[in-house]
């Protein structure tokens, strides 16, 4: 029986993780909150821009920018003198601002060659200058942030990003409807928001910690992080190539179109997925040393299988109608790509929860060679698909990879630690899904009114999730875990 101290410390950790996980679907908010606006004051084209210049950052941030935020708990939790542990903090911002802004100096000079090789025109020199800003000040405010959670203190995360997320929507709603500076506008509002936050957090952290700089641990953290930048690199080519490949074999617009195919399939990863690793990531260690270990995992496997499948069956067959409401009619067409999207990151998440093994037995190293596999399919896919079918073609890639990435998972990850469970479920969630899909598209075909095709999505979608959900009630250990989960998050809400 559970003792009140381990209950307790339990409801703690599942709280904290719960405030934390708000706090950073809050970070990811904007984008999806101003869907409505950037769908109606922007081109495809102009969304394009901002879904190619991300992926640019993103591939510069890893290597040039000296991001040390993966080693900053690591380092604070080995020292044991407070004093020790504030030197981690401020030695990794140091480190990563000075090289940050060193790499953004260079970005804003060569604005031009840059603007020129990534968009083929020198244009948008002005939008790539004031997004290298986004170098130094993103990973610095990561790095805070990380300094906030290591103080224990979830409400002033949370106060952070809910005070950022409201500074950056005015600002975005302002600069692009009312001064109808359009992608300038988008731009302006992410390194000025982004720049004010920095700032601030920046004069936190080092009021606590103090300004102090040691050369031999920041040489430790950047050899403990340079493996995971190049592994991180491999991912991000993964999940986000495709923009480049987009714009090499079909244009602006699809990159655009695909963007906000993107923001829908994220839903589920954002609203589902990353809650439960706030929870999981910890408490999976802890269960891999009872008796009934792999039991466990089992049944957490089924329970948030079948609710990652039921959510993502969701945002397929409604994500139709959603961007025929929100969007203008330039953009109705992004949703042939969401139910492919909407697949790979349903396999992505599973992928994850079985890359436990590969962790607990210490041969993460097998992470990155499957990357590496999953790297040459997509791009071999990306090749053949994005030619004939521009957008939905590289999601395509996208759900196909992802699969495969899933199938090796699943099969090597059992070599080290076989958590034995069977994907019969699975298979059968999937054919539901399946069928589901092609039902909706078959009735759709006669024409409905917007309303008349509402309802036949709603009937079809209510219909598999009671097929999907069926079979849980028939197994006790995952009503158990279900019941479980539940009773926790009662218990939260009470304190």
């Amino acid at each position: 029986m559970t003792t009140p101290a381990k209950t307790s410390g339990l409801r703690q950790m599942v709280g904290h993780a719960s405030i934390y996980a708000a706090g950073n679907i809050m970070r990811q908010l904007v984008g999806f909150l101003m869907l409505p606006i950037y769908t109606r004051y922007l081109t495809p084209a102009d969304y394009g821009v901002i879904g190619l210049m991300t992926f640019a950052i993103s591939l510069i941030e890893p290597l040039f920018g000296a991001r040390l935020g993966m080693a900053i708990p690591k380092y604070y939790a080995d020292a044991e003198a407070q004093c020790k542990k504030a030197l981690v903090v401020s030695t990794a911002l140091l480190t990563t601002g000075s090289v940050s802004v060193l790499t953004t100096l260079v970005l804003i000079y060569c604005r031009q060659p840059a603007a020129e090789s990534l968009f083929g025109s020198a244009e948008y020199a002005t939008i790539v200058g004031l997004f290298a800003v986004l170098i130094t000040t993103q990973a610095l405010e990561y790095d805070t942030l990380i300094f906030i959670r290591l103080q224990q203190r979830p409400w002033l995360f949370v106060g952070v990003n809910l005070v950022k997320l409201i500074v950056q929507l005015s600002l975005n709603i302002w600069l692009v409807v009312f001064k109808q500076l359009g992608v300038y506008g988008i731009a302006i509002s992410a390194m000025s928001s982004s720049v004010f936050f920095a700032v601030i957090l920046i004069c936190y952290t080092f009021y606590h910690v103090g300004f102090h700089f040691d050369k031999i641990v920041a040489q430790k953290m950047i050899i403990f992080c340079w493996p995971l930048w190049l592994a991180g690199l491999v991912g991000l080519y993964i999940g986000s190539s495709n923009r480049y490949f987009l714009k090499i074999f079909s244009s602006l617009g699809d990159i655009g179109l695909f963007e906000l195919a993107v923001k829908f399939s994220a839903i589920i990863s954002m609203l589902i997925w990353e809650p439960f690793q706030q929870y999981w990531q910890i408490e999976r260690f802890r269960n891999h040393k009872e008796e009934n270990a792999k039991e466990i995992f089992q049944n957490v496997f089924y329970a948030v299988s079948n609710i990652l499948a039921i959510v993502s069956l969701g945002v397929i067959i409604f994500s139709g109608p959603v961007i025929d409401i929100m969007a203008s009619a330039d953009f109705y067409k992004a949703s042939y790509a969401v139910p492919f999207l909407t697949a790979g990151t349903f396999f992505s998440c599973l992928s994850t929860y079985f890359n436990f093994s590969f962790f607990v037995t210490e041969n993460t190293k097998w992470m990155s060679r499957i990357n590496y596999l999953v790297a040459i399919v997509i791009t071999f896919f990306y090749f053949i698909f994005i030619p004939l079918w521009g957008f939905v073609g590289a999601a395509l890639a996208v759900a196909i990879a992802q699969a495969v990435q899933f199938v090796v998972v699943y099969r090597l990850s059992s070599r080290f630690y076989d958590m034995e469970i069977s994907l019969k479920s699975l298979g059968h969630i999937l054919l539901i899904a399946g069928v589901a899909c092609g039902c909706t598209s078959a009735l759709l075909l006669a024409e409905f009114d917007f309303w008349g095709d509402v309802f036949t999505r709603t009937v079809v979608y209510a219909l598999a999730v009671i097929f999907i959900i069926y079979p849980i009630w028939l197994n006790p250990s995952t009503r158990a875990v279900i019941h479980d989960i539940a009773l926790i998050l009662r218990r939260k809400r009470s304190y």
